[in-house]
């Protein structure tokens, strides 16, 4: 055995040791010894752990754990769930184990918390290839109590029930019968999109959503979907979520675990074995919170053998044909509680379980499981073998492998590397001097800064902390978003000065004065035009459109998230929420502090990050911008939104916002996905718009220009028409039949070609005296009587009142004067009157009619006249008026 194990051994190159697997089988025991090859005590490993977590992509739920051959199970344990990979605040770490299985076989070994990563190595990874194991994370002991125990343990209860899931969709699944699967089914489409509305699988595109982009897979067999009509089982669907549509989180999961309980073990684990009482007698033995027991028969009640406070050790030995016997010493029993088992992997899982339970509920710190001492494993290994035989099979081996082959690489060691670019980005934390605080964000303060760059200058920076309480996970987070910006290169996406490496942990970026836009746009919103918000936004687009180059999801695109760099520069930043994805993946979110106001509806339905998603947000932070800041869905609150947005309501258009750029908005929020634009579509529509609104800038202040600016003066007025010439009397010609000896002469200003008469002013109210609009410049005549250098200009509403009084005033004295010329002229009138017709005398009456004293403001008027016999009627109606 030792000559055939020999070439299997050389045939395991590992790095600085080669390690080989024998076994001494006896009637009495039998142990597991590695020959020791110089065995390096440092040498460094890393361990890939799966987990379950609130994610579908099973691809990513693991945790690369770095130990040393020497570190110990409990220790990777612990490393894992202090990390916060699991979850937060975990109490009932004693309930976690560790198991190792064979993916090809099926073959599983749990290991003991006191074994080493080396004696894992030796002991079970060389039976096959090291690709071919898996290390997965379990809750493996439970507490008696172990539902009211798992309530004060949220963490480790969410983590249970997701195992459980787990195990139900592949053992189970496909067993039971079509209600069941309906029931558990809908109870995790419950749970994990615990945000959804009760009736969003009523709508057909939410339903073709969760079908084809999620997959219905997930929740339930493909035998069932494979069995039912689409329509059929569609309906069913709706009808059975329908009776959980109302149940939170918790009841979904305490509610799935009584119905799996109902044809599952979810609580203790059974083994076919047999039990050593003085013949053997095959059970089942059942190992839970409630002890050890046996079960004869499915229909028969447990038996209990044993509890664990009554189990002071516990043995595995090896007999014959590979079979395996455990025993178990119990306190006042001489005799011991002997089981055979079908192998000896499967005798010491049931120690590891037992143990397990005995520490637990014993809060013991010890195992009691008797395990040979190290002299005895000196004592019963094998010689061992010279190290340089072995040396020389190593080289012989290394020389075969670097030939022409291009199967194996030379690996540079650590030295010989040239710097990546994230040790490009290191600086000293002594170059940084940190000042004011600037806000909190969700990893800790961020601080005002100055830093002493190579050069020696110094440079106002912003320094994002990370808090000293915070978790591994939250610390691998703030990490990941400056592992993001150092690969961004923008001139709209913030730029990411250096990292410092010890702790705490700083990110610092370059500091921009204006703040962050959403308070700039508070302070400015009286001096912000339409054109420059949608220049922010077209910077923010084309700060996307890189993003979305890069398969890069931001996830928190919002004005609190832009810095204003100057007044027409803005730099999108805060990518702690982003991630990257591949072009046929979208990104789940398991954390629950996120924009529900800002996000799509399979954002808040289905956790569904996609670059469409952030196509939403981005409209949403347009909206923002548009309207100076505001919060959208501000009357509204989170858990409102989503039924909104289902009922096709959407944010009002803001008072600013063009109605084209209000339509590019709601093409971004399209319901479905894949109706939406493209960063880079949006770039160009934007870009229109923006040169649109140029130029109807451009053109709004061409047309102020020409416009003339708003003068105040006083009113103007006119003189009132030059009274009529007296001519001396003369013979008139025979051809004037009205009145053939009287000739007269109508002045220039009563003709209708006059321009006083063509372009008549009229006299403005005292009341909007002040808001007298500008005479238009090109109108004015030269016959005015009086001219544009004869007024004053008001400088004071006072001054203008007290110019309006005069000018009032001289009006009133040349109304005065006219009044008195008018009964002159009446009196000469009626003198020629009785010239041409004696027989007026007899009519005539010397005064003038009263009506010319009251109607003389209609007088004014005279100037429309155009001869003389016009003038003599509207005497006469005016006077036949006045006898009315």
């Amino acid at each position: 055995m030792m000559m055939s194990g020999l070439p299997e051994a050389l045939s395991r190159l590992r790095a600085n040791s080669l390690r080989s697997c024998f076994s001494l089988a006896g009637p009495s025991e039998s142990t597991m010894v590695a020959v020791p090859i110089d065995i390096d005590k440092d040498e460094v490993r890393i361990l890939k752990v799966c987990f379950h977590s609130n994610s579908f992509n099973m691809g990513k739920n693991f945790k690369l754990v770095k130990c040393t051959v020497m570190t110990e199970i409990r220790e990777v344990i612990k490393s894992i769930l202090q990390s916060g990979r699991i979850g937060p605040d975990i109490q009932l770490a004693e309930c976690y184990g560790l198991r190792l299985k064979h993916v090809k076989s099926d073959e599983i070994h749990w290991l003991h918390p006191d074994m080493t990563v080396g004696e894992v190595q030796d002991k079970y990874e060389c039976l096959h290839l090291e690709a071919e194991w898996r290390y997965d994370l379990q809750v493996r002991y439970l507490p008696e109590d172990y539902i009211e125990r798992f309530q004060e343990d949220r963490t480790t209860l969410l983590y249970f029930y997701q195992q459980l899931r787990s195990e139900y969709m592949q053992l189970y699944a496909s067993k039971v019968s079509e209600g069941m699967a309906l029931q558990l089914g809908c109870l995790e489409l419950r749970r994990f999109y615990k945000d959804m509305p009760h009736n969003a699988l009523d709508k057909k595109s939410n339903f073709e959503f969760l079908e084809k982009e999620v997959g219905l897979d997930l929740f339930f067999p493909k035998q069932m979907q494979e069995s039912l009509k689409p329509k059929q089982f569609r309906k069913m669907i709706q009808q059975t979520f329908q009776q959980y549509a109302l149940l939170r989180e918790e009841e979904c999961i305490m509610k799935f675990l009584g119905t799996l309980s109902t044809f599952a073990n979810i609580d203790q684990e059974s083994y076919r074995c047999e039990l050593i009482q003085g013949w053997n007698i095959t059970v089942d033995l059942v190992i839970g919170p409630k002890g050890i027991r046996q079960m004869t028969s499915k229909e028969a009640k447990p038996t209990c053998l044993a509890e664990f406070k009554q189990i002071k050790s516990i043995k595995c030995t090896t007999v014959e044909e590979g079979r395996a016997l455990l025993q178990l010493g119990l306190t006042g029993n001489p005799q011991s509680l002997t089981i055979k088992t079908s192998s000896l992997a499967e005798a010491e899982n049931m120690a590891d379980l037992i143990d397990g339970y005995c520490r637990l509920q014993g809060c013991l710190d010890t195992s009691l499981i008797i395990r040979p001492n190290r002299e005895n494993d000196k004592r019963i290994s094998l010689p061992q073998v010279p190290i340089q035989h072995i040396e020389e099979k190593r080289s012989t081996l290394t020389e075969s492998f670097s030939g022409d082959s291009d199967i194996y690489a030379e690996i540079p060691d650590e030295a010989s590397r040239p710097k990546s670019g994230a040790q490009q980005f290191v600086i000293s934390r002594e170059d940084v001097s940190l000042g004011r605080i600037l806000g909190e964000g969700f990893f800790g303060e961020v601080y005002e800064g100055v830093f002493l760059n190579e050069s020696g200058e110094r440079v106002s920076v912003a320094v994002k902390t990370c808090k000293k309480d915070c978790t591994a996970e939250n610390k691998e987070k703030f990490m990941s978003e400056a592992m993001l910006m150092k690969k961004m290169d923008h001139p709209h996406i913030v730029k990411l000065i250096g990292i410092t490496e010890e702790e705490p942990t700083w990110i610092v970026m370059e500091l921009y004065p204006y703040g962050e836009l959403g308070h700039y746009l508070e302070q400015n919103k009286a001096n912000l035009k339409v054109q420059t918000l949608i220049l922010y936004t077209l910077q923010i687009c084309k700060a996307m459109a890189y993003l979305e180059a890069f398969n890069c999801v931001h996830r928190d695109i919002a004005v609190r998230n832009v810095l204003v760099a100057l007044p027409e520069c803005v730099k999108l930043g805060d990518f702690g929420l982003s991630r990257y994805i591949e072009d046929d993946e979208y990104y789940k979110a398991s954390v629950t502090r996120l924009p529900i106001k800002w996000m799509a509806p399979e954002s808040i339905n289905f956790r569904r990050f996609t670059s469409a998603s952030d196509v939403w947000m981005f409209a949403v932070c347009m909206w923002e911008i548009l309207s100076y800041g505001k919060q959208p869905f501000f009357w509204l609150e989170n858990k409102d939104v989503i039924g909104v947005l289902e009922k096709g309501d959407r944010l009002p258009k803001p008072d600013a916002c063009p109605p084209i750029l209000y339509a590019l908005m709601t093409r971004c929020w399209d319901y479905d996905p894949n109706d939406r634009p493209k960063f880079k579509e949006l770039v160009c529509s934007l870009s229109d718009i923006y040169q649109m609104e140029k130029e109807i800038a451009r053109e709004q202040e061409k047309n102020n220009r020409r416009r003339p600016p708003k003068i105040m003066e006083p009113p103007s007025f006119q003189e009132p028409p030059p009274k009529p010439s007296r001519p001396k009397y003369k013979p008139p010609p025979q051809t004037n039949l009205l009145a053939p000896k009287l000739q007269f002469q109508v002045p220039e200003g009563l003709c209708a070609s006059s321009p006083t008469l063509t372009s008549p002013i009229e006299y403005p109210s005292p009341v909007n005296s002040l808001h007298t609009p500008p005479l238009n410049r090109h109108n004015v005549f030269k016959r005015h009587s009086m001219r544009e250098e004869d007024f004053l200009r008001p400088s004071s509403r006072e001054e203008a009142q007290k110019l309006w009084e005069m000018e009032r005033a001289k009006m009133r004295q040349l109304l005065d004067k006219q009044q008195k010329q008018m009964v002159e002229d009446y009196q000469w009138l009626r003198q020629e009157e009785k010239a041409l017709d004696p027989m007026a005398s007899v009519k005539s009456n010397s005064n003038p009619p009263v009506s010319l004293l009251n109607e003389s403001p209609s007088l004014a008027s005279l100037s429309n006249l155009c001869s003389l016999n016009s003038f003599i009627a509207f005497i006469s109606s005016a006077d036949n008026f006045k006898t009315r």
